[in-house]
């Protein structure tokens, strides 16, 4: 049956990924971790999005959906990034869906992900979190880097509420920030044959959610493989899509060099490397409370007043900032600085 949403807010997750959150008058259904909303949209007709947040009893709803230039999800895609607005309504009927974790979790649980395909997995790990903390789960995902990595933020802080998982990342095209270790484990593109030492000896259950050809190949993979994969779970979610241009075309930076940070609020002075990432992980490494949202860029919070020094983006973003305000999240040290933190 179909039902009605308001939209209650957007979030810019990355230059090209938005996540929509939807509220109703009524009392939202429960539904399983992998399950979607089929939205009847405007000019464009019914399109599915995964559910990307995971709650027992759910207040809102959570969707990710990213920017694409493939005919009708292009269209889909434009509705939600330039025409639906927070406080509009949209109808969809879900959640459902054969997708999602079975109601017995008897065996080793590996999860399978690439691009966008990271939505079923967020709402995985949360529903994980909350009916069977401590089981075995292996999360492996693949992606183009960090620009493209849109709940990177959030499945990193699920780390801690599943001890005994293990979570793998490839960057098939890391940036010059990206880090070995920290943003990303291995370079290149996700290869079962090659990555088998990460998949449990014992027989596990799979799941593989992302593009059409990544199922496929994963699947196949699998099944042609000496691991003992007792079943798998699959859910195709598009086409691959290329990154947009202004990630695939982001220029080296120059080299960088140990810079003096100095903190002014918080009275701190230390010295910066570029093995510390951008200068909101640098205060945090400092035990210095930096407020954010996104990490990426997108929304402005972590936005603070340069006094003295200069700053270099290390990423494309959008959120806007006052005069003389950077994004901490987003921007490396050049010279010695000043900030109001």
């Amino acid at each position: 049956m179909q039902r009605q949403y308001k939209i209650a807010r957007k979030v810019n997750e990355t230059p090209n990924t938005i996540s929509v959150f939807l509220t109703s008058d009524e009392t939202l259904s429960r539904f399983q971790a992998g399950q979607h909303l089929a939205f009847d949209i405007p000019g464009v007709g019914e399109r599915p999005y995964v559910l990307s947040a995971f709650s027992s009893d759910p207040k809102i709803y959570r969707i990710t959906v990213i920017h694409t230039d493939v005919k009708d999800a292009a269209r889909a895609a434009f509705f939600w990034t330039d025409q639906a607005e927070k406080g509009g309504l949209i109808h969809a009927t879900g959640p459902q869906g054969s997708f999602h974790l079975t109601a017995e979790l008897d065996r080793p649980v590996v999860i399978f992900s690439k691009d966008i395909g990271e939505a079923a997995v967020t709402a995985m790990a949360e529903e994980l979190a909350v009916r069977a903390s401590r089981h075995h789960v292996v999360f492996l995902h693949s992606t183009f880097n960090s620009s493209t990595f849109a709940l990177k933020g959030k499945l990193g802080s699920l780390k801690a509420d599943l001890p005994n998982s293990v979570w793998k990342v490839w960057f098939s095209n890391p940036r010059q920030v990206d880090r070995p270790g920290k943003e990303y484990d291995l370079g290149g593109e996700m290869h079962l044959d090659q990555d088998v030492e990460f998949l449990p000896s014992e027989e596990f259950d799979a799941y593989i959610c992302g593009p059409r050809e990544f199922v496929a190949a994963t699947e196949a993979a699998l099944r042609e493989s000496r691991v003992v994969c007792r079943r798998i779970y699959k859910q195709e979610m598009g086409a691959t899509l290329a990154p947009p241009a202004e990630i695939a075309e982001e220029k080296e930076l120059p080299p960088l060099h140990p810079q003096s940070v100095t903190f002014t609020t918080s009275g701190i002075e230390a010295i910066w490397t570029p093995e510390q990432g951008t200068l909101l992980e640098f205060a945090e490494s400092l035990g210095i409370k930096a407020p954010f949202n996104c990490r990426t860029g997108m929304c402005g919070m972590c936005a603070r007043k340069v006094v003295v020094g200069e700053l270099m983006k290390i990423r494309v973003t959008s959120a806007k900032t006052r005069e003389h305000c950077q994004l901490m999240c987003s921007n490396i040290p050049m010279s010695k600085v000043e900030i109001e933190l």
